[in-house]
C-alpha cells in the first residue's frame, strides 16, 4: 500500500536526521521542554540521501526536501502511533508547512498525540490549543496528568470531535487564541447579514456528549505569546486559578 511506502521513507528520513544546536536552542528559548522534544521526536530537517517517492511532496519541497533544509520538524502521528506526516517551521521567518499522506485525510490531525495518548487513556483532561508553541507553553501550566493537543489552526473538525468523543473521559478545555478567529472558533458567532447562528467548538463538543469549557486567560494573544513575555511564571498566573 502507498501509505506504508510513505511511512517507510519518512520514518527512515527522520531517523537519519539530528537536532541541530541552533534549532534546539530556539525551541528551548520558546519554552519547549527537553522531554517534549524527545517524546515528540522533533528534528532538524536535512535533505535526504535518496529521492522521495511522493510526487505531492516533491512538487512543493523538492525531490529530497531541499526546500525544508534547516526547518524544525515535528512528526505527526495518529492516535495509534502511526506516522501520518509532519509540521515544519522555519526558525528565521514566519513560515509553517504541514504535510500529510494523502491516504490519511480521514485521520484527526493533532500535534502532540504521541505524548498525549497515555494521559488520555489514563483519564486525564484534554487541553486544546492552536499551534505547536501554544501546546509546549501550556505544558508549563496544566496539571501533569492532563494532555495538551494542538489542532494546527483554529478549527475543531468533525474528526477532532469524534476522536475526543471516543478517547477523552475527562474535560475538554478550549484554549484557542484570544483574537477574533479564535473566539469565533470556540464560542461561535451570529452572521450579521443572515442572522444565522454559526456554531463553535463548544457547541460541537456538547452535542457529542463531552464535558467542555472555554478557558479565559489574559497576558497575551495565545499561550506561546504569554511564554515569550513572562515565561513559566506568567503562564501559571494566566491559567492556574
Amino acid at each position: 500500500m502507498r501509505i506504508k511506502r510513505d511511512q517507510m521513507w519518512l520514518d527512515d528520513a527522520l531517523k537519519g536526521m539530528t537536532l541541530t544546536d541552533e534549532v534546539e536552542g530556539y525551541m528551548l528559548g520558546r519554552g519547549v521542554k527537553e522531554g517534549t522534544i524527545r517524546s515528540e521526536g522533533i528534528k532538524t530537517w536535512m535533505p535526504t540521501d535518496q529521492d522521495i517517492p511522493d510526487p505531492a511532496f516533491v512538487k512543493i519541497y523538492g525531490p529530497r526536501g531541499d526546500n525544508l533544509k534547516g526547518y524544525l520538524v515535528c512528526p505527526v502521528r495518529s492516535p495509534r502511533g502511526l506516522l501520518i506526516g509532519f509540521e515544519a517551521r522555519s526558525i528565521h521567518k514566519k513560515n509553517i508547512q504541514d504535510y500529510r499522506f494523502a491516504e490519511t485525510k480521514w485521520t484527526p490531525f493533532f500535534l502532540g498525540t504521541r505524548s498525549a495518548m497515555p494521559k488520555i487513556w489514563a483519564g486525564g483532561d484534554v487541553w486544546i490549543c492552536e499551534g505547536l508553541f501554544d501546546k509546549t507553553a501550556l505544558e508549563w501550566a496544566v496539571p501533569s496528568k492532563d494532555a495538551v493537543l494542538a489542532t494546527v489552526r483554529a478549527k475543531l473538525s468533525d474528526l477532532h470531535v469524534e476522536f475526543l468523543r471516543r478517547f477523552c473521559h475527562g474535560w475538554v478545555h478550549m484554549v484557542y487564541d484570544q483574537d477574533e478567529t479564535g473566539r469565533k472558533a470556540t464560542v461561535g458567532w451570529t452572521d450579521r447579514e443572515t442572522g444565522r447562528r454559526r456554531y463553535g467548538a463548544l457547541d460541537a463538543l456538547r452535542w457529542a456528549g463531552l464535558k467542555c469549557r472555554d478557558v479565559p486567560y489574559s497576558g497575551g494573544k495565545d499561550p506561546g505569546e504569554i511564554w515569550d513575555k513572562g515565561g513559566a511564571k506568567a503562564l501559571v498566573a494566566a491559567f492556574v486559578k
